[in-house]
């Protein structure tokens, strides 16, 4: 969504105080016995250091503030303490800055210094939206709308006080009464040649595009366009043309948002927009071009992007999005190796992001919970200050003061049982947000298993039917058969793990003999597939219950075993043991053939996918082969802290 910079807060007193340079202003300073001459020269030169020199400009604005306050110059005293907050402002310190403007608003309404309140009022709702507290920063604005509508010449900053305020309600997804205070600020600036109305129309235009109003959506964002050109606003004319694109691709008009894009694309460099937003315009184009099936044509915009990327060290989690149409373009390129690459990394874009909001809300939780306990002990100090002071009045004045007491411990007892209830509330708020962390873990966990095994076994079935079908002409039936055989085993193995998959994720909690159950149901199977018998024996008990991640580890391991006994050992008896402890160990042996450990390579994706679930489990594990068969051996120590 766009921000609008905002042009109210301009430079207050340089060019104003006589087109001074900066020596004769301390020539001022120094030796003029003019008051007004020196007040306004205290202003001009903080208000030049206020960007630049920090030691200069606090030395000045010290100065100014006590010179003010000697000569009882309040307002001068105001305005120096507003350019203090206009300097933490621009250094983004805007907590800071708005407890500063909250401590100027009262005096400078005192004083009836309207057109000062007003911009006090404009910076700090400008504070919030920078914070993303769109609520404080909407409040704000409409206070700030009440000082400017009781100003003299008030038309630009009423418009700007409507614009502001539909912006935050933009932001919070009120877009009905964004629209409403919108549509106001246009009809302002209709009486005055506005510098922010592209802006204004970038904010309409996103607020119809939301409403699924497209039509209207588009000849707003058209306005836009042109009124940001007829003013040279690059900036603007690029944003809203980003928009026009958007929203011909919600109407899968591609062609046009092709179109669309690629002017938003050039008016992006020409205007030096951020290179995040240069990446959105080529982001549009890649997904018009993914979704119309021509992925060649898309891949110069990409190669485009992943130059700026590369020049500008972006991050994956600001760069999300285009790693997801880059990883779609790369399968329909038949690439599926390349894209799987890139969408784990889109994964962990995404994951980040999630991991950041979730700390975001627990910050949140913590930060009131520490609010109202400080508030819980403030009031109780308060109440036993009452107590003591009415306590010595009693003993003075005699039993007729008692009824007071009873009523100050009651009143005390309330307090208690009241602030006692809050903080009951704020503990199972926080239980909520660390149970909904738990579940969003569990919930990445069960996409990172379907992603591993069945997405890659998905994306070879895609791969190997469509090669098949490519070569069906080309080589002899007798060939295709055996691919379609192949083919089908595979599909079924596929099958196979997803309802492993499913059994396990279906579950909160596995007990031991539910998992023995699993991997009898396992040997049954491979007994009646292969003619090899295999054995499973289970010894000991342990109430300690596995969650679906060990489990799926632990069966995942005890399946990879079994299944390279089943391929390469050339085993007549497979026995698996599981003996629950703990410590607990699970056996897995065959009277096959063996390997040499040798000849066997350590980047073998069968073992290193063993060794990787045993690590999670933080268990050991142990593979010994001789001629007489292999032992795989898992050793798990404590399951309770393993991921």
């Amino acid at each position: 969504m766009a921000k609008l910079i905002h042009f109210t807060l301009a430079i207050l007193t340089f060019t104003q105080f006589y087109g001074q340079n900066i020596d004769s202003l301390k020539q001022i300073i120094q030796s003029s016995n003019d008051i007004e001459a020196k007040s306004s020269a205290y202003k001009a030169i903080t208000n030049y250091y206020r960007r630049g020199d920090s030691v200069i400009f606090k030395r000045y604005l010290t100065e100014g503030i006590i010179y003010a306050h000697e000569i009882n110059d309040t307002e001068t005293e105001l305005q120096l303490g507003f350019l203090n907050c206009k300097r933490l402002y621009s250094l983004g310190a805007y907590k800071k800055m708005i407890t500063g403007i909250d401590s100027l608003i009262p005096m400078s309404k005192q004083l009836g210094l309207n057109e000062l309140q007003g911009d006090l009022l404009n910076y700090k709702g400008n504070a919030y939206s920078n914070l993303s507290d769109y609520t404080n920063a909407a409040v704000t604005f409409i206070e700030y709308l009440a000082v400017a509508q009781a100003l003299p010449d008030n038309t630009r900053p009423v418009a700007m006080a409507n614009n502001n305020i539909g912006m935050a309600f933009l932001n919070m997804e009120r877009f009905d009464q964004a629209i409403l205070y919108l549509n106001r600020s246009l009809e302002n600036q209709s009486e005055f040649d506005s510098d922010f109305k592209a802006h204004t129309y970038w904010n309409l235009g996103i607020c119809y595009m939301e409403k699924e109003m497209y039509e209207e959506a588009l000849d707003i964002l058209k306005l836009g366009v042109a009124e940001a050109e007829r003013k040279g606003d690059r900036y603007a004319a690029a944003g809203n043309q980003l928009c026009v694109g958007s929203v011909y691709l919600r109407q899968d008009s591609f062609e046009k948002g092709i179109t669309a894009y690629r002017e938003a694309y050039e008016m992006s460099t020409k205007s030096n927009l951020e290179p995040f937003k240069v990446i959105e315009a080529l982001n549009g184009l890649i997904h018009a071009y993914n979704q119309l099936s021509r992925p060649l044509e898309a891949q110069q915009y990409i190669r485009l992007a992943d130059s700026i990327t590369d020049h500008h060290n972006l991050s994956d989690l600001r760069n999300r999005e285009f790693l997801f149409q880059k990883g779609a373009n790369l399968l329909q390129l038949g690439r599926p190796q390349e894209a799987d690459a890139v969408f784990k990394r889109y994964s962990r874009a995404v994951d980040s992001l999630q991991n950041k909001e979730n700390m975001q809300i627990i910050q949140t939780k913590e930060t009131e919970f520490r609010t109202k306990e400080k508030e819980r002990m403030l009031e109780l100090q308060q109440a036993d200050l009452d107590f003591q002071r009415l306590l010595n009045i009693l003993l003075g004045v005699g039993t007729v003061f008692l009824v007071l007491i009873a009523f100050l411990v009651l009143r005390q007892q309330r307090l208690k049982i009241r602030h006692q209830k809050q903080e009951q509330e704020l503990k199972e708020a926080l239980q909520t947000v660390a149970m909904n962390k738990k579940l969003e873990d569990q919930r990445l966990r069960i996409a990172k298993e379907l992603h591993d095994n069945i997405g890659s076994q998905l994306t070879y079935l895609a791969s190997a039917a469509q090669n098949i079908g490519i070569g069906m002409k080309k080589v002899p039936s007798e060939v295709t058969e055996n691919k379609l055989k192949d083919l089908s085993d595979f599909s079924q193995e596929a099958i196979a793990d997803l309802r492993d998959t499913i059994w396990v994720m279906n579950r909160s909690l596995i007990s031991w003999e539910d998992l023995a159950e699993r991997i009898r149901y396992l040997a049954h199977k491979v007994s009646n597939t292969t003619g090899i018998q295999v054995n499973v024996k289970k010894e000991g008990d342990n109430d300690t219950a596995l969650n679906p991640a060990q489990t799926m580890n632990i069966f995942r391991i005890i399946q990879e075993a079994v299944n390279n006994a089943v391929k390469h050992a050339q085993a007549k008896e497979i026995c698996i043991r599981l003996e629950v402890g703990p410590p607990s160990f699970i056996e897995i042996q065959d009277d096959g053939k063996g390997y040499d450990s040798q000849n066997i390579s350590s980047s073998s994706s069968g073992l290193r996918n063993m060794q990787s679930r045993a690590d999670k489990l933080d268990a050991s594990l142990d593979i010994t082969s001789s001629e007489k068969g292999t032992k795989v051996r898992l050793e798990i120590s404590d399951l309770q802290d393993a991921v």
